[in-house]
């Protein structure tokens, strides 16, 4: 009874479990269809907005067209309603312009000599268009004009837009505005000597090829800038000159010790010749026929080493002749290394000093002109640049001599580290 009731509740929940299957995949199919269907209606919701919304605009548009037309028969309606008085004070409106253009054209014959207007008081355009292109069209005028001598003398000036040239007997160029008075200035133009033949065949002729500055006058100032190296010094004002003084001491004792030290002697022949007889005593005539040719550093180290067996004093005596040597070589290296350290220092003196000297002028003379305070600090800095440019080439120099000497001074040491060992003997008891 037992077993029957177990079988009974299994086969009862067997078909509980797979009629709870059947509901969830019949439940999953609903869903999906449902998701299928939101998507389609979506859809078509979105293409009926468009479709609204693009006839929404076509009706604005529509809406505003019609305004437009609306405003424009106001207007014709407000014009045919417009009473007398208005009529009359549109009226002395136009009056009032005419006279208006009647006195420009008044001025315009007074300035030019001409007669553009006919006697019944109407305006001859064609006379006005000719007059005009007269005007525009460019023709030498005399002129009074400082020169180069910066004298005022008479010159023939013509005039492109805002480029104008002048020429007399003597010289041609450009014309520009004379920065401390109203006069015009010639500038003459340098390495076209051309100009001046251009210019009389422009004249004379009517057609010429000459010279246009673009930038109106910018290149002739940036031209006056240039200075050559004396100019440039002498705008650095006094303190340039032991800079120079520096500069001038650097490249003097470096050409010098540049000679001095490119002439010492290559140790490595001597040197070798050392070691490969190292373990052997030499005989003095043999090793004095080694050093008879030799430089005289060369020298002074192989007397010491003729005259004194291997002892200490051979040793001491060694050392001191490199220590001489070393000082020789090191002489007035230091003096290149003191201009490259004094030579900035000396600019940037400079530099306050004219720093100092501009803004003493400025509280005399106010700050208003830029150009005045800026031209100050620019020449106060020249000294500055002068000594970066001396100390920088003195230090590359003085770095390359004293590499040198410690090169020199290291083969020195290490052929007299090779003859402090050597041990001579008299010839008659040289071994072989």
């Amino acid at each position: 009874m037992i077993r029957l009731s177990c079988y009974l509740l299994i086969i009862f929940f067997s078909v509980t479990v797979i009629a709870a299957q059947d509901e969830s995949e019949e439940l999953q199919k609903r869903i999906a269809t449902s998701n299928t269907q939101l998507k389609e209606l979506q859809s078509h919701i979105d293409s009926e907005h468009r479709a609204l919304a693009r006839e929404l605009h076509e009706q604005l548009q529509r809406v505003k067209t019609l305004r437009n037309k609306a405003n424009n028969i106001r207007r014709l309606e407000d014009e045919q309603l417009l009473n007398i008085n208005k009529l009359k004070e549109r009226n002395q409106q136009w009056l009032a312009q005419k006279n208006y253009q009647l006195q420009l054209v008044s001025a315009f014959e007074q300035q030019t000599q001409s007669l553009v207007s006919k006697q019944s008081g109407g305006i001859d355009a064609t006379q006005v268009q000719k007059q005009f292109n007269r005007m525009l069209s460019p023709r030498f005028e005399t002129k009074q004009i400082i020169g180069s001598d910066n004298k005022l003398a008479n010159f023939e000036s013509i005039k492109f837009g805002p480029v104008e040239y002048a020429l007399n007997d003597k010289e041609a160029g450009l014309v520009s505005a004379h920065p401390n008075s109203d006069e015009a200035l010639l500038n003459p133009l340098r390495n076209h000597n051309g100009l001046y033949h251009n210019m009389l065949m422009l004249k004379g002729e009517g057609t010429s090829n000459i010279l246009f500055d673009p930038t109106l006058g910018n290149a002739d100032k940036l031209n006056k800038t240039q200075f050559s190296m004396m100019e440039y010094i002498e705008r650095g004002g006094t303190w340039a000159i032991p800079i120079i003084s520096f500069a001038l001491a650097a490249i003097v004792i470096g050409l010098i010790k540049a000679v001095q030290l490119f002439k010492l002697p290559n140790l490595k022949a001597l040197e070798q010749q050392v070691v490969a007889h190292a373990d052997n005593p030499l005989s003095k005539l043999k090793f004095k026929s080694w050093v008879e040719h030799l430089d005289p550093i060369q020298k002074s180290l192989t007397d010491i080493v003729i005259k004194n067996n291997v002892s200490q004093k051979r040793d001491d005596l060694l050392i001191a002749t490199l220590s001489k040597h070393k000082a020789s070589n090191e002489k007035y290296i230091g003096v290149i290394a003191t201009c490259a350290a004094v030579a900035p220092l000396l600019g940037l003196l400079g530099t306050v000093s004219g720093m100092i000297h501009t803004f003493m002028m400025m509280n005399v003379f106010g700050s208003g002109d830029a150009s005045v305070v800026s031209g100050g600090i620019s020449q106060a800095l020249i000294t500055t640049e002068l000594g970066l440019i001396v100390a920088i080439p003195s230090l590359v120099i003085s770095a390359l001599l004293t590499r040198k000497v410690k090169s020199f001074q290291s083969s020195l040491e290490s052929l007299a580290i090779q003859l402090s060992k050597v041990e001579l003997t008299q010839a008659g008891t040289q071994h072989d």
